[in-house]
């Protein structure tokens, strides 16, 4: 395996953990977690007044992270609060991307890429390859999104927020959700309209059984990349978004089953395959070969 592995692509990031940026324990935790992609936060889990120290930690992590293949990026504050100091500090441990809480306008966005530009020339960072992750945690934003989405090429993936968004409908959190639904598809839609990768709310809460159950509706509705607050639930997510052997095997043995009963349909009242099993199954193989071919360039 080479020294720096291929982080993934954007299609094939299934988890995005958070860590608070002052927090070196949690940066080995996140390190060890298994997760596809790390986001050290300088916004809600850091402190104005640790945010200097944070900014030095998180350049080590971002090392650490490249070093194992990790996709390392940073949530920083808004431009006009501390965003600017934020990315002074980090750069130079060279982000793979940059997390930017509240988006609302494409001014904002705008002015993110011309920071980027500016700070990517003077340190020598390959310019525009500096990845901008929009978060969506206002109705104003979901509502605009569409618009956030094409201002330019650094925005590969979105991320939907939760508790500040929930807060900003005046919705009343529960564990199963339903409060947040609409606001779950029509991101998922807007995301992928745009070609945009759509990354799903975070379980913020930490039972394992409504986890299981946030998987289940995240699953359905169509995400296949998803937030992460707390590390132990980067293996259960991994479990939902890959397929096992298993589900592979099944999934072609009913594609072939569904071929043979429309080459000889059964008699009435026998079991019957509906094409919506067919198509889940195709997209589940489909879904299997991506994964399966970047861990196979990766290894070789």
């Amino acid at each position: 395996m080479n020294a720096h592995p291929t982080p993934r692509p954007p299609g094939l990031r299934r988890t995005w953990l958070f860590a608070p940026g002052n927090n070196s324990e949690a940066h080995a935790i996140a390190l060890q977690s298994g997760a596809d992609a790390i986001v050290a936060d300088l916004e809600e889990m850091t402190s104005p007044q640790d945010r200097p120290r944070a900014r030095e930690r998180i350049v080590a992590l971002l090392r650490e992270a490249a070093r194992a293949g990790t996709f390392g990026s940073v949530r920083i504050n808004k431009l006009e609060h501390d965003g600017h100091a934020d990315l002074e500090g980090i750069m130079p441990g060279a982000p793979r991307a940059i997390f930017l809480p509240h988006a609302e306008s494409t001014a904002q966005l705008a002015s993110l890429d011309d920071a980027l530009a500016i700070i990517e020339r003077k340190l020598g960072i390959p310019a525009g390859s500096t990845e901008v992750v929009p978060v969506i945690e206002s109705a104003k934003g979901l509502v605009n999104l569409g618009a956030l989405l094409q201002v330019g090429a650094r925005i590969k993936c979105c991320m939907l927020a939760v508790e500040d968004l929930a807060a900003n409908l005046g919705a009343r959190r529960t564990p199963g959700g339903i409060e947040l639904l609409y606001a779950r598809n029509r991101f998922l839609i807007e995301c992928i309209a745009a070609g945009c990768v759509p990354i799903d709310l975070p379980c913020t809460y930490r039972s394992a059984q409504v986890l299981g159950q946030d998987l289940d509706l995240c699953t359905q509705l169509g995400f296949a990349s998803k937030s992460v607050v707390f590390a132990e639930h980067v293996p259960a997510i991994h479990r939902a978004l890959t397929p096992s052997a298993e589900d592979v095997r099944a999934a072609h043995a009913l594609i072939h089953a569904h071929a043979a009963q429309q080459a000889n349909p059964p008699d009435a009242g026998s079991a019957w395959i509906d094409s919506p099993e067919r198509n889940n199954a195709q997209r589940l193989i489909a879904r299997d070969a991506l994964l399966r071919a970047f861990d196979d360039s990766r290894n070789a």
